[in-house]
């Protein structure tokens, strides 16, 4: 046996060890009365017992451990040999970690769920254990349910309050694990809404199909508002092409007027020119 294991069974035998006598509670009852009792004890006395017996008390909750090894020994990662031979292969350590990871990947709400009542039930326990030597409503099991629920949630209305240091713990450690469960709680509720693959394609399929429509519309919004701006273009265009046909018609006209003009000339020259070789050679007819 290695030096660890030994001091694993020690350290189990010393928690399975702890036992409250459970007699204290007489003890101070008989020495606040007036009858004669055969055990006297002073108030010092009496309130160091009590706080012994609360301390051992508190301490017996350490055997919880007991409760992960019998889920571990009674799951069937454990009992089936499929699943140790896979593991051996693999070099997995079947411990109550990996059978939780299983438990919350298989069952997470029903796996949370359990966890979050027992708890509940313990913490209130262990309040009211706390809260028991003062005569104060805390030391009741409804009221520590109560309170404990509000400190787990996180919500603390401030009606009931713990007024021993224990106590003050216990709601401490109870905020704590109120938070963790909030957001592991958060976690499984996520992956719960989370789309599977088939649910993917199908939602992909119709987004795409929407998107194809939008597509067409834009296109077919896009082609609106371009029409406009061709029939704008188009009116441009046609009013420039008139007045290039007016300047145009402008141009040949006055070409023509020009082209009259030089005929004109042209036959004014050529009588000049026939009179001119007349005067010259009269004899010329």
């Amino acid at each position: 046996m290695t030096s660890h294991r030994v001091l694993v069974i020690t350290l189990e035998l010393l928690v399975c060890v702890i036992h409250p006598v459970g007699t204290y509670w007489e003890v101070g009852f008989h020495a606040n009365s007036s009858s004669s009792a055969p055990l006297c004890v002073s108030n010092h006395h009496r309130e160091a017992l009590m706080d012994v017996e609360l301390l051992l008390s508190v301490l017996m909750f350490l055997r919880l451990y007991l409760v992960h090894r019998a889920i571990l020994l009674h799951s069937k990662v454990l009992l089936s040999a499929s699943y140790r031979s896979i593991g051996s292969l693999n070099n997995i350590n079947f411990t109550f970690r990996f059978v939780l990871k299983i438990l919350m990947n298989k069952y997470p709400a029903r796996t949370l769920l359990v966890f979050i009542l027992f708890f509940w039930l313990t913490a209130s326990w262990m309040l009211t254990l706390c809260e028991r030597q003062t005569k104060e409503m805390t030391g009741r099991m409804d009221t520590a349910m109560w309170l404990i629920a509000i400190t787990f949630l996180t919500v603390g209305y401030g009606d009931v309050a713990p007024k021993t240091s224990c106590g003050k713990a216990v709601c401490v450690f109870t905020g704590v694990m109120g938070v963790a469960c909030t957001a592991m709680l958060v976690a499984v509720v996520t992956k719960m809404l989370a789309l599977n693959k088939g649910e993917k394609h199908v939602h992909f399929f119709i987004f795409r199909h929407l998107r194809l429509k939008q597509k067409k519309l834009r296109d077919y919004v896009s082609e609106m508002v371009d029409l406009p701006k061709m029939q704008m273009i188009m009116c441009d265009l046609s009013a420039n092409w008139n007045n290039s046909y007016r300047e145009l018609e402008q141009r040949i006209l006055s070409m023509e007027q020009k082209l009259d003009e030089l005929s004109r000339c042209f036959q004014q020259t050529s009588e000049l020119l026939s009179q001119v070789l007349r005067q010259r050679n009269p004899e010329i007819r």
